[in-house]
């Protein structure tokens, strides 16, 4: 796929998923999620730490430009992706990324 239409995904990672330390280590963790998790050929993941619960957990962007909730589904039913599938892979991957960072 052109790498220009990769959708990216901003993924705010909760601190209290790293435990009660977690908001000391969630800079860390996002790093790490960064190098250890990597996307499918049609997507860009970004972590960042979610200190603003005003903010989406997900955020959808395609050439850097935020999608809505329709042009998302219509993204993923053009490429025949299930969306609640790869959400639930990606936080799939994230959940087996905090077991890796705790097993460094």
């Amino acid at each position: 796929m052109n790498k220009d239409m990769r959708i990216q995904l901003l993924y705010r990672v909760e601190p209290g998923c790293l435990g009660p330390d977690g908001i000391d280590q969630i800079e860390a963790f996002c790093q790490f999620a960064a190098k250890k998790i990597p996307p499918p050929n049609y997507a860009i993941f970004s972590f960042t730490p979610r200190y603003d619960k005003q903010l989406d957990e997900k955020e959808y962007s395609l050439m850097n430009r935020k999608l809505s909730d329709a042009q998302i589904n219509s993204y993923f039913e053009k490429i025949d992706k299930p969306l609640d599938e790869f959400e639930s892979q990606v936080d799939e991957l994230i959940a087996f990324a905090v077991d890796a960072f705790f097993d460094r």
